[in-house]
């Protein structure tokens, strides 16, 4: 589907490997053994995301027109009231089928990757910041909701019921000041949920955690390491840049109102 328009397919295989089985948050269209469409449902932050595809041989046939009804009726159903489409800009099918729908542009991020194959996470020798980072526990609960509401929204990730071992939360001494998550599938890790708090910024905490955050997926024989970030947040860019990250693609969000 992808390769046909060109671009990537926001599919993050390790979210969908840790769905919890009570939910339905990924729609399947298929054609005898054929997977004619997807849609799936990601509630990375306080509004919902809806990323998916149909296969270009069953395309003008209302399948992306029913996926996506049938996803904005679960997002309903939860009490959603908005939800961001996700289109790759290296094509123009998605940005067409949003505006079609009555979506309007939120906002753009580039697709970012540290490639193992290209050495390891870069170390700023000029930060004096010491910080570790570990796995998040259910003592941890508070501090990393109330860190993720101060860097993304009140409400943000409220859905997740368990921090889950590939949770962090990055320490300043003995107080948690951040908090970022590993999402694995076989050599690709993404991090999700990166935030420190407001009070602490500006200190390299960000950027020594981001460092640390790549070496434990080293540690965890990834290879690869991605990242999303606004096309117009030059910070957290030059952050993730100065670590080695390089942009790889760019997606295009696109505001709808259920």
């Amino acid at each position: 589907m992808v390769d046909h328009d060109g671009g990537r397919l926001k599919l993050e295989w390790g979210v969908l490997h840790q769905r919890p089985r009570t939910d339905v948050n990924d729609l399947l269209v298929w054609d005898g053994s054929v997977l004619a469409g997807f849609c799936g449902i990601y509630d990375f932050g306080s509004q919902p995301e809806l990323a998916g595809a149909v296969d270009p041989a069953y395309r003008r046939r209302g399948i992306g027109t029913s996926l996506l009804g049938r996803a904005l009726a679960l997002v309903a159903g939860r009490g959603r009231r908005t939800v961001l489409l996700v289109a790759p800009r290296a094509t123009d099918a998605g940005r067409r089928f949003a505006e079609a729908k009555g979506a309007t542009f939120d906002h753009a991020e580039h697709h970012m990757e540290l490639d193992g194959g290209r050495g390891e996470p870069r170390r700023q020798r000029t930060s004096p910041t010491e910080i570790s980072i570990r796995p998040a526990t259910d003592a941890d609960r508070a501090a990393v909701a109330a860190i993720l509401a101060d860097g993304f929204g009140e409400g943000a990730f409220a859905d997740d019921p368990d921090l889950g071992d590939l949770t962090f939360v990055v320490e300043h001494g003995t107080a948690v000041v951040g908090t970022l998550r590993l999402s694995i599938e076989a050599q690709t890790a993404g991090i999700y949920g990166f935030a420190v708090r407001s009070d602490m910024r500006g200190r390299g905490i960000g950027r020594a955690a981001l460092y640390e955050a790549c070496l434990e997926a080293r540690r965890r024989g990834v290879g690869t390491v991605t990242l999303e970030v606004d096309v117009d947040n030059d910070h957290a860019l030059g952050l993730y840049t100065s670590v080695g990250f390089e942009r790889r693609t760019t997606e295009d969000y696109f505001r709808l109102t259920v």
